[in-house]
C-alpha cells in the first residue's frame, strides 16, 4: 500500500477513536450522576432497565468501534513500505501490543458496565 494512503486511512481511523470517546464518557458520566442523585427514582425497575440498557448497549458500541479500529491499526503496520517501517516511528509502531490493546478493551469496558450494573441492581 502507497505510503500516504495507509498514513491517510491510519490517520481516519486513529480519528474514529477521538470521535467515540467523548459520547462514551458523557453517557457513563450521565449513568454515575444520576446514579448519585437519583435517589428513589432509581427503584422504578423502568428506569432501572433503561440505565442497564443505556449501559451495555453503549459500551457494546465502543467496544466494537474500538475493536475495529485497533485491528485496522494493527493491519496497517504490516502494511508499512520499508521508509516508513525503518524509521523510528515504525520500528515503534511495531513493537505495539495490539492484541493485548483489544484485550484491555474489552476488559475495561466490561469492568465498567459490571461496576455499574451492580450500582443499579
Amino acid at each position: 500500500m502507497r505510503s500516504d494512503l495507509l498514513t491517510a486511512v491510519m490517520g481516519n481511523r486513529s480519528r474514529d477513536w477521538h470521535v467515540v470517546i467523548l459520547p462514551f464518557t458523557l453517557a457513563h458520566s450521565g449513568i454515575l450522576i444520576i446514579l448519585g442523585f437519583g435517589g428513589a427514582g432509581l427503584e422504578d425497575s423502568g428506569v432501572q432497565l433503561a440505565l442497564a440498557a443505556m449501559s451495555v448497549l453503549g459500551s457494546l458500541w465502543i467496544v466494537i468501534a474500538f475493536d475495529g479500529a485497533i485491528a485496522d491499526l494493527a493491519a496497517g503496520m504490516k502494511d508499512m513500505d520499508e521508509e516508513m517501517a525503518s524509521s523510528h516511528i515504525g520500528r515503534n509502531f511495531a513493537k505495539a501490543p495490539f492484541a493485548a490493546f483489544r484485550i484491555l478493551n474489552v476488559a475495561i469496558v466490561a469492568l465498567i458496565v459490571i461496576a455499574e450494573l451492580m450500582a443499579i441492581y
